[in-house]
């Protein structure tokens, strides 16, 4: 799975989402910066946390798929 790190990142947690599952998620409105990435646990969240900060706007991030 390929992702492309926006401008702003915002504040990145992990939450569990209505069908149980976790997702790393921001608390930006705007359609381009917004985040939802579903990941298969906390821990895993975490890794994609770490690689969202590290990269800088306009990268492209390279992750493991999840299924």
């Amino acid at each position: 799975m390929k992702f492309l790190r926006p401008k702003l990142l915002g504040t990145l947690r992990i939450r569990t989402m209505m069908a149980g599952n976790y997702a790393v998620v921001n608390d930006i409105k705007s359609s381009t910066n917004k985040i939802v990435i579903p990941c298969r646990s906390i821990e895993h969240g975490e890794e994609i946390i770490k690689k969202l900060r590290e990269a800088k706007a306009g990268d492209m991030i390279y992750m493991e798929a999840i299924y």
